[in-house]
């Protein structure tokens, strides 16, 4: 009965999008698996939250930089992926990887996922099939999340020493949710969201479908009938908030539990080191409407330490028209992550 109560119509699932991983349709042939040496490989098996296990590149071992802490977008995808074509996907942005040899990067595994893995591409949805499994879905909560996180980067400080001369965390899309509440616990110096939310992800799915309606897509009515099935959802999660079966946009109950009805905003403001939101214009997944209140909060609220950076034209994946090529985009990564990595090296 839950389940069947939480699916949401063909209609409402076109204008929704779970805050996604970085997608791997990109297809770098040109991509590496990492060979060994690039990284090292660390663990621990802690009795709440099993085994957790992260993953430090190499590059700049012996020298002083900064820490880069990457928090993934959502899914059960391995941070590399290949492919049986050849090509190769990733779950980070390599623009702001290529950075490494200045730096210390490191990466979190998900619960129960590989660091890397040959799988399986869907082209129809036009993604990687997951690697799902009772693990993974048994970990996906945000207090999970966060905790697993704050022990490996709490790992690493004691691992690099005076090697790390700032602690940066950077959360991408669903990581951008919990970016923040992993600085403060974590003690990190400064904190990047890109491709986020400041109020709740489930309002979200609201405002797309008002959206929908104002650009003519559906009617108000429709929209309307839409909003009321999105309530029934989040009621019928709230009645087995702990479910891990994958009843709504795909993720369980569980996850929703911490996540859907998460304000980020109140974690953004009860920190006071140099925070920065990147965002898209035209964002379909994560409306800029929703993070727009951030800064409105920030200005009202007399704080100084949030920069907003808007690419009016950009999407999700940091993609805008091309102007020579209609029905083409381009991509505004390499800039906008050069851009990202002198404000992380700023004093």
């Amino acid at each position: 009965m839950l389940q069947s109560r939480v699916r949401l119509s063909a209609a409402i699932l076109t204008g929704l999008t779970v805050l996604a991983a970085i997608p791997s349709a990109a297809f770098a042939k040109t991509l590496d698996f990492p060979a060994q040496g690039d990284y090292s490989h660390h663990g621990v098996a802690d009795p709440l939250l099993g085994d957790v296990s992260w993953h430090i590149d190499t590059d700049n071992r012996g020298s002083t930089g900064p820490l880069i802490v990457w928090l993934q977008g959502s899914g059960a995808y391995p941070h590399f992926q290949e492919f049986t074509d050849g090509s190769r996907g990733y779950t980070f942005p390599r623009e702001l990887f290529a950075n490494s040899h200045r730096g210390h990067f490191m990466l979190i595994d998900k619960p129960g996922i590989p660091f890397n893995s040959v799988i399986e591409f869907d082209p129809e949805r036009g993604r990687p099939v997951q690697l799902d499994g009772p693990e993974y879905r048994a970990g996906m909560s945000f207090p999970i999340l966060v905790q697993r996180a704050v022990i490996a980067i709490s790992h690493a400080r004691d691992e690099l020493g005076d090697k790390i001369d700032r602690v940066v965390i950077v959360g991408g899309s669903e990581g951008a949710q919990y970016v923040f509440a992993v600085a403060k616990i974590s003690d990190a110096d400064k904190a990047v969201g890109w491709g986020g939310i400041a109020l709740p992800q489930y309002f979200d799915f609201i405002i797309e479908q008002r959206l929908r309606a104002e650009r003519g897509e559906i009617s108000r009515a429709e929209a309307q009938e839409n909003v009321e099935e999105i309530f029934e959802a989040i009621g019928a999660i709230g009645e087995a908030p702990y479910a891990l079966e994958r009843a709504f946009m795909g993720e369980s109950n569980r996850r929703w539990t911490g996540f859907g009805a998460r304000f980020a905003i109140e974690d953004m403001l009860s920190l006071d080191i140099p925070l920065l939101l990147v965002q898209g214009g035209d964002d379909r997944a994560a409306p800029i409407i929703n993070t727009d209140f951030a800064m409105m909060m920030f200005k009202a609220s007399g704080k100084s330490n949030l920069d907003y950076w808007v690419y009016p034209e950009a999407n999700h994946q940091m993609m805008v028209p091309d102007p020579d090529n209609e029905g083409s985009r381009l991509s505004l990564a390499p800039e906008i992550w050069a851009r990202v990595w002198k404000w992380i090296v700023r004093d």
